[in-house]
């Protein structure tokens, strides 16, 4: 009897534990995300960014928070869509994915390479929300210098791809612009 006990306490706990993990599990979304240029696109510029533009956004290569997490590369799921944009001729310019709540208040802040005077190359934020349909909305800017694309005026001349868009669990989005693009893809 005592024998039975123990083993009915012990798959008890299994199951417990089980229960949290997937409740925990449940509540966590995947969101991965490729910015990209369309090749021979004429440049369209628009609005820098201001200087603050993450001061209100969890910065994803700094968080220390437990529920905001970077995912390794291998877990990519865009990574065949990647290949055939470059064989197609456009430049990535970013491809991050990462773990987070549903939380209407939570914006990502996303950069790639150096800042300069608090201006990265490229440079974004990205809230998933949900009222009656999950959304997400984008801000995404290619910064570059008057010398790099041979302009004179700015000092940076930005491309800025900003959008909002109701999307389904599991489903590739591609979110257009003149010059820019961006696949969006959130899963559980």
């Amino acid at each position: 009897m005592k024998h039975l006990c123990k083993k009915l306490g012990l798959a008890l706990l299994a199951t417990l534990v089980s229960t949290v993990a997937l409740a925990q599990s449940a509540d966590e979304y995947l969101v991965e995300v490729v910015f990209f240029g369309q090749p021979s696109a004429p440049l369209v510029v628009g609005t820098p960014p201001d200087l603050d533009w993450a001061d209100n956004a969890t910065k994803l290569d700094e968080t220390t928070r437990s529920d905001v997490r970077a995912i390794d590369p291998t877990r990519f799921r865009l990574d065949p869509d990647v290949r055939k944009l470059k064989q197609k001729g456009y430049q990535i310019y970013l491809h991050q994915a990462w773990s987070q709540p549903l939380d209407n208040n939570l914006d990502i802040a996303l950069s790639k390479g150096q800042a300069d005077n608090g201006i990265y190359p490229v440079q974004g934020l990205v809230n998933l929300s949900q009222d009656n349909l999950m959304e997400i909305a984008v801000s995404f800017w290619r910064n570059r210098t008057a010398n790099e694309v041979q302009m004179s005026g700015a000092s940076v001349i930005s491309e800025h791809l900003h959008q909002k868009r109701a999307l389904r669990l599991n489903e590739t989005h591609y979110l257009d612009h003149q010059s820019l693009g961006m696949l969006v893809r959130v899963s559980r």
